[in-house]
Parts: C-alpha cells; sequence; structure tokens
C-alpha cells in the first residue's frame, strides 16, 4: 500500500494483517481521486475539504486526500489492528492536527470536520457485506439519509463496494448518483446531494 499522489507520493502505508478490513487498491484510489479533480476542477488535487474517512482501516482513502490538499480528515475505525496501522500512518506521515481517529461505530457516529466543520467529503468503505443492500433501507441507505442534512451542502459521498452491486438515484434519500465506476472486482458510486 503506497499514497499515489500529493505530498506524501509514494510513501508506503502500514495495513492490518489478519483484520476484518480490506484495502482499497492503489488503481481504485487512483481512479477515485482522478473523479474527484475532476470534479472540484483540481486534476491531481482536491480543494481544502474537510473529509471523514469511514470504516478508515490503515487510512489510505484519507491519507490520499489529506495528501492531496484536504484540510483535514477524521478517520472512523474501531477494529484493534485497523487502528494500530492507521496510529502507525498517521505518525509515519506526521499528520498532524488536520488528523483525527474517532474509535467508535461508523454507522451510529455523527460527521462532523475535525473542527466542527461540515463534511465536504465522505469516503465510505464498509464491510462488503454491508453495502449488498442497494436499497434505501439497507445500510447504505440509512447512512445516507441520516447525514443528508448534516453535511455541506454540496458534499459528495464515495462509496466503495463489489462490483456486481448497484445503486440507483433513489437509493438513499436526499441524494443521487453523480458517477459509477467497475474495476475488476470493485465497484464505487459517488452520490451527490439532491436539493
Amino acid at each position: 500500500m503506497r499514497i499515489v499522489a500529493g505530498k506524501w507520493r509514494s510513501r508506503r502505508l502500514n495495513w492490518p494483517r489478519g483484520g476484518v478490513t480490506r484495502p482499497v487498491p492503489d488503481r481504485v484510489r487512483e481512479a477515485i481521486f482522478n473523479v474527484l479533480g475532476a470534479y472540484y476542477g483540481t486534476p491531481g488535487e482536491l480543494p481544502a475539504l474537510h473529509v471523514a474517512d469511514v470504516f478508515a482501516g490503515g487510512g489510505s482513502m484519507g491519507l490520499e486526500a489529506l495528501s492531496r490538499g484536504a484540510a483535514t480528515c477524521r478517520f472512523f475505525e474501531r477494529d484493534p489492528a485497523a487502528l494500530r496501522a492507521l496510529e502507525a500512518n498517521l505518525r509515519t506521515l506526521d499528520a498532524g492536527p488536520a488528523a483525527q481517529i474517532q474509535r467508535y461505530d461508523a454507522w451510529s457516529a455523527r460527521m462532523t470536520g475535525v473542527r466542527t466543520d461540515p463534511v465536504d467529503l465522505i469516503l465510505l468503505d464498509p464491510p462488503y457485506e454491508s453495502a449488498r443492500d442497494a436499497s434505501p433501507d439497507g445500510p447504505v441507505g440509512r447512512f445516507l439519509a441520516r447525514h443528508h442534512d448534516a453535511v455541506a451542502p454540496d458534499a459528495l459521498v464515495v462509496l466503495h463496494h463489489e462490483s456486481r452491486v448497484e445503486f440507483a438515484d433513489g437509493s438513499a434519500s436526499g441524494w443521487r448518483v453523480y458517477k459509477r465506476l467497475v474495476i475488476g472486482s470493485n465497484g464505487v458510486t459517488v452520490f451527490r446531494r439532491d436539493d
């Protein structure tokens, strides 16, 4: 695992071995951040966003966002092995006060930025079995509906899931599908607030 681009480009990351987490492959992260760079008009970079990395694991998604220019990132993780790897990565990269770890269940967490700023970007990578139900009543649909009014008005949510799962407009109250990617067995759906 490594950072793909930005100030920490090519820096290697620790990853929890034998835990319940799985890494987002480098090529999938690169594709996601290409979409985000195009959306924000900052190819290869991000504006000074407040990011939440939900089900963070070792933190590869949130650290990629910080490396590319995000202002802050809150990492939501509670698995002990993942927390050890995440803490080691934050120390190694000297991420400082821009990074904050939240050690509780991400499904029920309150999404705010590090300084309680509204979150601009949620990087959501739940266990695959939690993202198989693409209905509004599934875990992802409920999560998105609950956070619709808690995030910035132009917020995006990037969901990593199995490629065979397809989320459609109406899968979550108050959100619409902005972009879909399929990269091998990996699926990515980008949601945008629908006001």
